[in-house]
């Protein structure tokens, strides 16, 4: 008994696909923001950013500076200082004692020393430099914020792309498989037919080079899946990501969706203030005139206004634990109101007032070109959308057209008036057709995510359009 459960569990096992659980786009999103590398570099930028805003706000702190020294002397560099008393007497002219006798004026160095000071200095007045600063670097930050979900939303757009692509060309390299396989077919039986006289040899060459052409096809193919694929693994951080391991169909009510849209609304969308990508360089104009504010309060003759606490001391004896150490008065203490400003430094201060002026009307420019590309993007994109959209329709008629045809070859082959080789030609022009369809609508959707980038939308909570203008509310 216990070997046919060991069997029924080994057949058990056996059963389960290779593959227990696909990624699917949620999956891989979650990936790409733990492992993509553009992102983690674009997290550490934000904790950089933050980081300068807190050194901005610690100039409203005092900055306390403490030093401490101790030293050794085995052989001090000054002995004992002694006279001999008949020395004195001789120098006020006195005479001499029949017997003198030294006398010690300084005992000399100990070979100990130690020093400590203790500084404390505040700022008081700095004409709203600090505080400018402050708000600059506030600015900075989010502007690093801001710029760190765009790159997320660009790279999920990307990602996006990537994904539809794989998904059409899996199919597409289907059907040129049966491409390759209908086209030597034909080489067969065209060159059957060369053997028997009823074909010339130019008709088999002609299908023989269209064979190599779908094999040559296969292997672009081919190419471009795995540079796709290479692709989704840089973006997601998964080294060994396999197709098989992707589960992702692209939502063609997506593309549908979206050009319901009036492309006026769309261009207004991506255009609109709120949008990253003009948040951006609105926080970064913001950040520019701080700067400038920063620069007119450093303007010559404008002082700065500190307060400094010292507090020092220096002597042989370690304070407050040997005995005496204060008996030589050695310690000391200080007030410090200082003014400091800069009278003249070559015209530096204005250059770096005219600096950040012209800064702030490039990043006018910036903002006034960005405008104009985002329009562009959009309306390059909704008319690219709207044209595959159009090709596809085009295209499905074709291939319901081209099977029709195919059906009448083999209803035609049954009645003896077709052969082998017009329906194989039939079946091919199908295949054709169907690999054109398959094109188009990758293209349609390399435009349709690149346009949701460009707009902000989301394709699961898309607003309203009312009177041509895109309000709040949210469609049922």
């Amino acid at each position: 008994m216990r070997k046919i459960g060991w069997i029924m569990l080994i057949l058990l096992i056996s059963m389960l696909p290779l593959h227990a659980s696909a990624y699917t786009l949620d999956a891989l999103i979650g990936a790409m923001e733990v492992n993509n590398a553009e992102l983690r570099k674009a997290d550490e930028d934000v904790v950089q950013s933050r980081l300068d805003v807190k050194d901005a706000k610690a100039a409203y702190q005092p900055t306390v500076e403490l030093t401490l020294m101790g030293m050794y002397m085995p052989n001090p560099l000054i002995d004992d200082i002694t006279i001999n008393t008949n020395d004195i007497l001789a120098q006020i002219g006195r005479p001499p004692l029949p017997q003198g006798y030294d006398l010690t004026i300084y005992d000399g160095m100990e070979s100990t020393y130690y020093n400590a000071s203790l500084s404390v200095t505040q700022p008081l007045v700095t004409w709203g430099k600090i505080t400018n600063s402050v708000h600059l670097y506030e600015a900075v930050a989010k502007a690093r914020a801001l710029q760190r979900d765009d790159k997320e939303n660009q790279l999920i757009a990307e990602l996006k792309v990537r994904l539809s692509a794989l998904y059409y060309i899996d199919q597409v390299e289907g059907l040129l498989d049966e491409t390759i396989d209908t086209t030597e077919s034909l080489v067969g039986i065209a060159r059957s037919g060369e053997e028997e006289g009823a074909v010339l040899s130019s008709d088999v060459l002609d299908a023989e080079i269209e064979a190599k052409q779908a094999d040559i096809s296969k292997k672009e193919l081919e190419g471009q899946k795995a540079s796709i694929l290479q692709g989704v693994r840089t973006l997601t951080g998964l080294d060994e990501l396999e197709c098989e391991d992707i589960s992702y169909e692209p939502d063609m009510t997506d593309a549908s969706a979206l050009l319901s849209y009036p492309v006026e609304s769309l261009v207004e969308l991506a255009t609109d203030p709120s949008s990253p990508a003009l948040q951006m360089l609105s926080r970064s104009r913001e950040a520019l005139e701080y700067g400038r504010k920063i620069a007119g309060a450093s303007m010559y003759g404008i002082p700065d206004l500190a307060l400094q606490l010292s507090a020092s001391y220096g002597g042989s004896r370690f304070p407050f634990i040997e005995k005496n150490w204060s008996r030589k008065d050695d310690w000391n203490l200080m007030i410090t109101v200082a003014f400091k400003t800069t009278l003249w430094d070559g015209g530096k201060i204005l250059n770096n007032i005219d600096r950040m002026e012209s800064q702030m009307a490039a990043s006018d420019a910036d903002r006034d070109a960005a405008v104009d590309a985002l329009e562009s993007a959009v309306v390059d994109a909704y008319s690219a959308m709207d044209l595959s959209y159009a090709k596809i329709s085009y295209q499905e008629l074709k291939v319901e057209n081209e099977r029709n045809k195919v059906e009448k070859a083999q209803m035609e082959k049954e009645l003896g008036s077709a052969s082998d080789s017009d329906i194989l030609t039939a079946r091919l022009a199908l295949l054709e057709e169907e690999i054109m369809l398959l094109t188009e609508r990758m293209s349609l959707f390399q435009n349709c995510y690149t346009l949701y980038y460009l707009t902000g939308l989301d394709p699961d909570r898309l607003p309203m359009i009312t009177d041509g203008m895109v309000n709040d509310s949210i469609a049922e």
